[in-house]
Parts: structure tokens; C-alpha cells; sequence
């Protein structure tokens, strides 16, 4: 305390003393910036007229007054042509002086403190025009008496401030020191083992309420004491719980040290093996278990120690000259200590495999039912084909004939074979498509003319239930390079789609060409389509979008329409008709050509079908192998 008074009052000292001197030199200057700012007004026009008997008169005056040190005047070239302590200055300075210099290319006052002096300097101006420049020496004298004045006080305050300081902590620290000698002897005591000890301290400051805590809590030790004891039985008693629990449990349990020394063994309830605990205890796991599993058990041991998490991992095993399977999972139970829970699991293992060859065994009948499919598919359009034929010849017979009554029948016959040969030809592509032997033929065409060909078959089915059929195609959209039949397959069914849930409402084909190209952050071009970037592929773009305001979807079965088989419900098959099919085979050849097919639904007010396509098809990896198979 006394040292940290003395440095305290010394550092006070010293920084006023300090701040007292910097005041005297701000002082100082000031006084000589008066003076500057007076010597410029009164030789400004000496200067413009080069009056140098008058400068010379001023500077003497000043000189013989003793009012400066040094004093100095310059002209525009920074010569010096007065001097209050010389005469006859400028026929003996005739070259430029370089104080003088530095004035006249300063905008503000100079200031240069030397040993015994201030000097202090500015030019003289007039408007933009520098005329010259001034400048004096003030003495340091008076203020190096002042500075000697106030640092001899400054000391005399803190010599009585550093004594007073030293006396009063010296008769606090006897006052701490008594108490705590006391408190020192009664902590020994009681590191001791006496828990009755007390303190006795009436100071009546902190050290009596601290002596007062000491006592408060040797009486709470001794309450801790005999509570610990009443917690050691039931901890006793917890521990015989959860070892119980330990013996519920029906796997097989380790306890490992860190370094994979068995602590503690609890056979399974299978007890697959013969061990008994004192046969384990203290071995290493290398010497009980494989080397492959041994090393996987010091290895998670060390990884659940440090992470804390629980570690769970397989390794096999023969026992009586069968493999076996168990998963074992780790978790610390102390610093270095942890407890590992073993099950066997090879019945699990071996229906998963069992369970894994059946699905292979599905999928590979899957295939062949695609193959099977298709070449069904194959031998049922040919005798169709030829009922379709039969039908025309014997409709032009009985016309020809005067039959007219088997006409309708015959316009059956071929509807219904028409029908049976377009479902047949759905099954045909989903069974090569699943099957991948599904191939693009691709060829450049003009799409406005296209579309017309599109309209031309489509008008009658969207005029049967007397709807409206609106095209937005530019005839100057050009062309693209794509698969034709494939797309032209994609819209006569999204369209016959439209027209066939619509009745007496609008159904609207848009065409429309996106080109707008950007760059992503890969240096590759990209385009924002919907919040979404998409490669050069997708930017050059055509899209197709079928609109009807027919009766529409909920937002459920928008979401699995394009599955195969999948159609609103059993109400709209029931009423409507068809397999399903189309709008997974719609979805199949967009990906194919590159492209991809979305819809938006509301129920009751109508769907929008949108089909991207890229304007020159790059086959997907698949489609390319495919495709040179075929």
C-alpha cells in the first residue's frame, strides 16, 4: 500500500507538472503569433513598396527594446532585409535565406523551439500575392523560471502527500494484520481436522463479517459431513439397482478400460459363450476377441472417450465353425472407462439378405415384364391392324351394297379398334421405356407449320364437346431439332387430354421461344427462369403450354399424375376413361429430348401443362447408350 501511494502521488505530480509546462509553451507561442500578426500589418506596405529604411527602423526599435530575442524580416524572394540585431542585411544577404524560404511556401505559422528560444515565422500576404515574410525570437528564460517554480511545488506536495499517504497505510495494515493472524491459526486448526473450531473477531469491518462466513460454513461442513455419509448408503443402494438393471438387460455387456482391459462381463441371456466373469477381468480384448474385432473396439473406444457420443458398429465372428454377426454399441461411462452393449444379430443379417435377393429377383421380373410387355404388345398390333383394315373394306362394301344398317356396327368395330390399339401402344412405349429401349430420331423442322399439322388432327376431338381451340405461335418462331413424332405424341395427348375433361370452354396451345442468355459465377451462361438457374441447354428453349378451363385438379393428385397408371380418382376413370399412361409417357420423352413437363391445377377452374425443350437435343447418357444399341 505505501508503494502503491508513493507511485500514485509521484505519477499525479508528474503529469501536472507536465501539463503546467505545456501550457507555458502554448502560451509562449501564442505571444509570439500576437506578435507576428502585428509586425505583418504594420510592414505589409513596406514590403509592397520595398521600403527597407523603414523595415530597418522597426527591426532596430524592436532590437533596442529588448521586446525579442531575434527578429527578421524577409522578401518575396525570402532574402532578408531587416534584422533587429544587424544592419545593413540585404547588400550583404543578397542570396535567399532558407528559413525565409520555408515561410513563404507555408501557408501557417512556423514554430522551432532551440535551446534557448522560440522562433516562430509566417509570410506576409496580401490578397493571393505573398509579399514576404516575418519573423521573431522570444526568449526561453522567463519560461524555463516558471517551469522551475512549478516543478519545485509540484515536488514539495508530493514529498507531504507521499508521508501523510505512507503513515495512514501503515496504520491500516496493522489494523488487517492482527485479525488475520488470528484467522491463519484457526484455518490451521482446521485444516487440522477440528470442524469445532471458531473465530473470534469484533473489528466490526469486512475481516468480521469474513470471520463470521468461516464459522458459517464449518457449521455447514459438519452438516455436509453426516449428510454425505446418509448418501454413500444410498448410493450403495443405487448402485445394487442398477445393477439389476444391468442383468435385465438381454445382450451382452462389456466394460473396457482405455487401454481395452475388461472391467466388468455380463453374459447374454442366449449366453452364446461359456466365459465367466473371472476369466475376463483384466484381460486385454486382444486376448478374447478376433484381431479384426479387437482393433475396432480399441479404436471406438478412444473415439467415444473423446467425442462423448455413443459408437455403433458390426464385425463378424465364427464361433462353432459358423459366421456370425454382432453389432456392439460403445458409450463412455467415465473419464476412461466405458461400457459396450453387444447383440448378436446374424438372424437379422440373413433375412436382410434374403429380403435384399427377393427385391433383386422382383426387379429382374420387373424387366421381364417390361419385356414380355413390349413384345406382347408387338403380336397384338398386327391382328388389330388387320380388324381396323376388315372393318374399312366391309364399310365400303355395305355402301357400296345398300347395306346401310351394318355401317354403324362397322364404325364400332373400328372405333373400339382404334381404341384397343392406342392402349396397346401406350403399354408399348411405357414397357420401353422402363426397359430402355426406347431411341430419339432427331430432325430440324419449322415449328409454326408444326403446330398447324397438330391443329389439323386434334380439331375434331376438342369440337366434341364443343369447345373453343385458341393457337399463340409466332410464324416466325423457327425451328427445332428434336425428336418429331415423340413431341407431336406429347401434344396430341395433353390435347386430347384437355378436350376431353373440358366441355363447352377454351383450351389454348402457346408456343412461345426463350434466348435470353446470362453468365453464373462458373463462367458458364446461365439464365433466371422462375428463381431458377438453368445451363446454355435449357436458355435456348422452346415452350409448349396447354390451357383448358376444365375441370381441373387439387393439389394431391397434381402432385402424382405423372405416375404411371395414376388418374384423378376412381370417379374420373370411371367417367372418363383411359389407362393412365399418357402423362408418364409425356414425362419420359421430355427428359429423354432434355426438357421437362410441369402442371398447375385448381379444381373447378382449369389446368396448365408446360413443356420446356431445349432447341438442339443433347441425349442423356442413358438415351446415348441406348440409342447406339438400337
Amino acid at each position: 500500500m505505501t508503494s502503491l501511494v508513493v507511485v500514485v502521488v509521484a505519477g499525479v505530480t508528474w503529469l501536472s507538472v507536465y501539463r503546467q509546462q505545456q501550457n507555458f509553451y502554448n502560451e509562449l507561442e501564442q505571444q509570439a503569433e500576437i506578435l507576428l500578426n502585428t509586425l505583418s500589418v504594420t510592414v505589409r506596405d513596406s514590403l509592397y513598396k520595398l521600403d527597407a529604411d523603414f523595415m530597418e527602423e522597426i527591426m532596430e526599435q524592436l532590437g533596442e527594446d529588448k521586446v525579442l530575442a531575434a527578429g527578421r524580416i524577409y522578401d518575396k524572394e525570402g532574402r532578408i532585409v531587416a534584422d533587429a540585431y544587424g544592419q545593413d542585411v540585404l547588400v550583404y544577404n543578397i542570396e535567399p535565406d532558407p528559413f525565409g524560404e520555408r515561410l513563404l511556401k507555408s501557408d501557417e505559422t512556423i514554430f522551432e523551439w532551440e535551446s534557448t528560444q522560440l522562433i516562430a515565422g509566417k509570410a506576409v500576404i496580401i490578397g493571393r500575392k505573398r509579399l514576404g515574410a516575418v519573423s521573431v525570437g522570444l526568449s526561453k528564460a522567463p519560461l524555463n523560471q516558471k517551469v522551475s517554480t512549478v516543478r519545485n511545488q509540484g515536488l514539495y506536495v508530493a514529498i507531504v502527500a507521499a508521508t501523510a499517504g505512507t503513515f495512514l497505510a501503515l496504520l491500516i495494515s496493522r489494523s488487517i494484520t492482527e485479525p488475520l493472524m488470528e484467522m491463519t491459526k484457526a484455518t490451521k486448526r482446521f485444516a487440522s481436522g477440528d470442524l469445532t473450531q471458531k473465530m473470534e473477531i469484533s473489528t466490526g469491518d469486512e475481516l468480521a463479517v469474513l470471520a463470521a462466513s468461516f464459522n458459517s460454513m464449518t457449521d455447514q461442513l459438519r452438516e455436509l459431513i453426516h449428510s454425505i455419509e446418509d448418501r454413500v448408503e444410498d448410493l450403495h443402494k443405487s448402485e445394487a439397482k442398477n445393477r439389476a438393471l444391468l442383468n435385465a438387460i438381454p445382450d451382452l455387456i462389456f466394460w473396457f478400460s482405455r487401454e481395452g482391459d475388461f472391467l466388468y462381463y455380463k453374459p447374454s441371456r442366449k449366453d452364446e459363450f461359456s466365459w465367466s466373469s473371472n476369466e475376463l477381468i483384466d484381460k486385454k480384448v486382444s486376448e478374447i476377441l478376433p484381431e479384426s474385432a479387437a482393433q475396432q473396439y480399441l479404436q471406438y473406444i478412444d473415439e467415444a472417450l473423446e467425442t462423448g457420443d455413443i459408437i455403433i458398429f458390426e464385425y463378424e465372428w465364427f464361433l462353432d465353425e459358423k459366421l456370425h454377426y454382432f453389432e456392439a454399441r460403445i458409450v463412455a461411462s467415465g473419464k476412461n472407462e466405458v461400457l459396450a452393449i453387444v447383440r448378436d444379430i446374424t438372424e437379422s443379417k440373413l433375412a436382410n439378405k434374403e429380403l435384399l435377393e427377393a427385391k433383386e429377383a422382383a426387379e429382374a421380373a420387373n424387366v421381364a415384364k417390361s419385356l414380355f410387355l413390349a413384345n406382347m404388345s408387338h403380336e397384338l398390333r398386327t391382328p388389330l391392324n388387320a380388324i381396323i383394315g376388315y372393318s374399312d373394306l366391309l364399310k365400303e362394301e355395305s355402301q357400296d351394297l345398300g347395306y346401310e344398317d351394318f355401317i354403324p356396327d362397322l364404325d364400332q368395330i373400328k372405333t373400339s379398334g382404334l381404341h384397343l390399339l392406342a392402349i396397346i401402344q401406350d403399354i408399348l412405349d411405357i414397357s420401353k421405356l422402363e426397359s430402355g429401349q426406347m431411341t430419339l430420331y432427331e430432325e430440324e423442322f419449322d415449328i409454326h407449320t408444326f403446330i398447324n399439322e397438330v391443329q389439323s388432327i386434334v380439331q375434331p376431338l376438342i369440337l366434341k364437346n364443343n369447345n373453343s381451340f385458341e393457337i399463340c405461335c409466332h410464324s416466325e418462331i423457327g425451328t427445332i431439332f428434336t425428336d418429331r413424332t415423340k413431341l407431336k405424341q406429347i401434344l396430341l395427348n395433353l390435347l386430347s387430354n384437355a378436350s376431353k375433361f373440358t366441355k363447352e370452354g377454351i383450351i389454348t396451345l402457346k408456343v412461345v421461344r426463350e434466348e435470353h442468355i446470362g453468365h453464373n459465377g462458373n463462367g458458364s451462361n446461365t439464365l433466371a427462369i422462375e428463381g431458377k438457374d438453368l445451363d446454355d441447354q435449357v436458355l435456348n428453349q422452346i415452350i409448349f403450354s396447354v390451357t383448358d378451363t376444365g375441370i381441373g385438379m387439387t393439389k394431391q393428385i397434381a402432385e402424382k399424375i405423372f405416375q404411371p397408371f395414376i388418374q384423378g380418382d376412381y370417379s374420373t376413370t370411371k367417367k372418363y376413361g383411359g389407362t393412365g399412361l399418357g402423362l408418364s409417357i409425356c414425362q419420359k420423352f421430355c427428359e429423354m429430348m432434355g426438357g421437362r413437363i410441369t402442371v398447375e391445377s385448381s379444381e373447378g377452374i382449369g389446368s396448365t401443362f408446360t413443356v420446356n425443350l431445349p432447341t438442339v437435343v443433347t441425349l442423356q447418357p442413358e438415351n446415348i447408350l441406348s440409342s447406339e444399341l438400337s
